[in-house]
């Protein structure tokens, strides 16, 4: 076998690694192809793929970033530099990728696709909505285009444009399960809903995968809790719970390392260690279990014309990672140093200026950034942290009720560790309240927010030093876009049916309260 027929065949090998998402193997048979292949862009950029679906960002832009240089117009090298970038939040970086592919191939799919998505993460949705109408004069019939074009105009609570766009998605490939659970959470389903006989019948085909089939558990759950049928609507959300719990395999044993970690050493390493802050933007960071009314508060908050929401940034977590964590597994407080906070705060007001928002307030409304409160407060010191609570059953049972993207979440799809992780969030929440001593800390509970709307968003903007605005009390007719599990809700008036929603399924949530007992 000459060597174009050998780097023909590892080729084929590596790309079918590719498809079944085996990355650790096309990491260690890549950095012998590289070698073996020096001058030869491909296993480079393959090499490259792998390390960034592996969340190794940094390797793999060095990878990449040698791949371009052996081919400097690559399409799918430069539109993989764009994905590398916007992972890490270096989004002007990946806006010229993504640019540069296109100049070069105008009608370049996954470079469109990929631009628009960016543009939607800086809340430019109407420029992503026109990127994507670019690609589907090319290509009217790509499901995964008409999917992703949905999925905006859900966010921006464009409903009936957002469904259109699913049932063309869904017509061209009606295996993309994925879709129904999405649908489900835009309409509310009555009995006989003929969407429902739909999802049953799709449910039982024996060629869907565990995973495509969970979706339409999810979707299912979500269907009979509309039409009061409890029993069928646990019982599918446990089905689809239990095959997303399986995958994830999630533990708590870093969070508990990272709580015990600050307990020991905190106080004593964190003294005199606070930053100045040389920025005109005031961050408001929401915090507290997911479903516990975060996005509820960010969309009063950002109906002020001096607020902008941005939604639920990684840009705190991911620099903290970068720089006190020697290993993915291992978290030390004791390194601790104003250059290492100095380096976050960098980091993050970078990536902040990126976003464009001319409003002097921002809102960062990352839920599990209680775990960094302390932090926030040193690095940040004119920041604003807003801590939302809400019944720990209620918490609970709305997680369990819904399906998350991110795997940092993967608590979510057990009732036994759903109790588990509110009881650490308690114990970090207390822990922190003790070192803040109440400065700069406003505790919101969901039952009194919404029973006293107006009385509490008065105390919430004057605690974040915002003028009194009508427009906060009327946010539901906000335009702002809204991607996370809430993004139905907030779109309607004040409400109460949410609370204690969580007594209809009583019987069915023993080891949950088992769990919050303990």
């Amino acid at each position: 076998m000459n060597q174009t027929e050998n780097k023909k065949k590892e080729l084929e090998k590596i790309i079918n690694l590719l498809n079944v998402k085996k990355y650790d193997v096309v990491v260690s048979k890549a950095k012998i192809l590289v070698k073996k292949f020096p001058n030869d862009y491909i296993f480079y950029n393959a090499l490259g793929m792998a390390l960034m679906n592996l969340g190794q960002f940094d390797e793999s832009l060095k990878i990449l970033n040698k791949a371009i240089k052996l081919d400097d117009k690559n399409i799918h090298v430069l539109n993989n530099l764009g994905l590398a970038h916007s992972s890490i939040a270096n989004y002007q970086m990946a806006n010229e990728y993504y640019n540069r592919a296109l100049e070069i191939k105008p009608d370049f799919l996954n470079a469109l696709i990929n631009l628009a998505n960016l543009k939607e993460k800086l809340n430019l949705n109407i420029d992503a909505i026109e990127v994507l109408k670019i690609a589907l004069k090319h290509y009217p019939d790509d499901y995964f285009l008409h999917y992703t074009i949905g999925t905006i105009y859900q966010f921006l609570g464009d409903f009936k444009k957002s469904h259109f766009h699913y049932q063309k998605s869904l017509s061209i490939n009606p295996s993309y399960t994925e879709i129904y659970r999405l649908m489900s959470m835009t309409k509310k389903f009555q009995k006989g809903d003929e969407d429902i006989e739909i999802i049953k019948n799709k449910i039982n085909d024996k060629n869907l995968t565990e995973i495509k089939k969970m979706h339409l558990y999810f979707a299912l759950g979500k269907a009979f809790d509309d039409t009061k049928d409890f029993n069928n609507s646990f019982i599918n959300y446990k089905m689809g719970n239990d095959i997303k719990d399986k995958f994830l395999k999630f533990n708590f044993n870093l969070d508990e390392k990272i709580l015990s970690s600050f307990k020991k050493n905190f106080e004593e390493q964190s003294n005199n260690l606070t930053l100045e802050l040389n920025s005109d933007k005031k961050i408001i960071f929401i915090i507290g279990m997911p479903r516990s009314g975060t996005s509820l508060i960010e969309q009063v908050l950002s109906a002020h014309d001096d607020v902008a929401g941005a939604g639920e940034l990684t840009f705190l977590t991911d620099a903290i990672y970068k720089e006190f964590f020697s290993n993915p597994n291992e978290f030390d407080i004791t390194k601790i140093t104003k250059e290492k906070l100095k380096k976050i705060q960098t980091f993050y007001l970078d990536r902040i200026n990126q976003l464009n928002y001319s409003e002097k307030y921002i809102v960062d409304k990352a839920p599990l950034n209680f775990k960094w409160t302390g932090f926030i407060k040193m690095i940040f010191p004119n920041s604003y942290i807003v801590n939302c609570n809400r019944d720990p059953m209620d918490i609970c049972w709305s997680n369990y009720k819904q399906y998350y993207s991110s795997s940092n979440l993967g608590f979510a799809y057990n009732l036994k560790k759903l109790g588990q992780f509110y009881n650490l969030y308690n114990e970090y929440m207390t822990f922190w309240e003790k070192i803040l001593r109440e400065k700069n800390l406003l505790n919101i509970q969901y039952e009194n927010f919404t029973e006293n709307f107006q009385d509490e968003v008065k105390k919430l903007l004057s605690f974040c030093d915002l003028s009194w605005s009508t427009k906060c009390v009327e946010f539901y007719k906000s335009k702002n876009s809204v991607s996370t599990a809430s993004l139905a809700q907030v779109r309607q008036p004040i409400y109460k049916t949410s609370v204690a929603a969580w007594e209809s399924y009583s019987s069915y949530l023993e080891d949950l309260k088992n769990s919050l007992k303990n």
